[in-house]
């Protein structure tokens, strides 16, 4: 995990080099999705609740061809949002990510209404899990994974409107005496994001 956030640091850093900087603050709502569980004795999809996030990227700005290159590195907090009832636990789980990640974004014309393509890729932190835990698991650990998005946006200076696909990992893993390695599950959260923004 440290090497990987070193890794995105420093091809962050890399495209900072006589570039223009400027920030992009944002709200989003990540209308409702999947999370999907599995591990060598299950595989099982939960419906995800709405939700909302808030996000911040520091840009660098390059012309590439007829358009404008985007570069820099994102924070977004995803609010804790609800998974609907699980068939083998009757307990609400609520949870929460935390993704940091280096973004893309083309912008095709240079016009005062610009059409964008926007890639996104980093490592997902888990941030609020504890309603995963009951008194038959207190021992769970959550621990982060790959997280990617993708999408198109709409630059009207200085807003911006954004439609993402974001998919985000994590693994869960119980730690007692017994060797429960089978028990080790991934799971994969993947949410429809409308955001709006803020170019300054």
């Amino acid at each position: 995990m440290k090497k990987l956030i070193i890794v995105i640091f420093i091809i962050w850093a890399a495209f900072q080099l006589e570039a223009r900087m400027m920030v992009q603050l944002g709200v989003g709502v990540d209308v409702n999705g999947k999370q999907s569980f599995s591990n060598a004795a299950l595989s099982q999809d939960s419906d995800v609740e709405t939700g909302a996030s808030l996000y911040g990227e520091l840009l660098s700005s390059q012309k590439l061809g007829t358009g404008t290159l985007l570069a820099g590195l994102g924070l977004e907090y995803q609010i804790p949002r609800e998974l609907k009832d699980l068939s083998f636990d009757s307990h609400k789980r609520k949870f929460s990510y935390l993704p940091i990640y280096l973004t893309g974004k083309y912008v095709l014309l240079p016009l005062s209404i610009s059409p964008e393509a926007i890639l996104q890729a980093g490592y997902n932190f888990p941030v609020y899990t504890d309603n995963y835990a009951s008194s038959a698991t207190d021992n769970l650990k959550v621990s982060g994974g790959f997280y990617w998005g993708m999408g198109l946006g709409v630059d009207i200076r200085p807003l911006v409107i954004q439609v993402m696909y974001k998919s985000s990992k994590s693994t869960f893993k119980w730690d007692d005496d017994v060797d429960a390695e089978n028990l080790k599950t991934t799971s994969t959260n993947s949410q429809i994001s409308l955001q709006l923004g803020l170019r300054l």
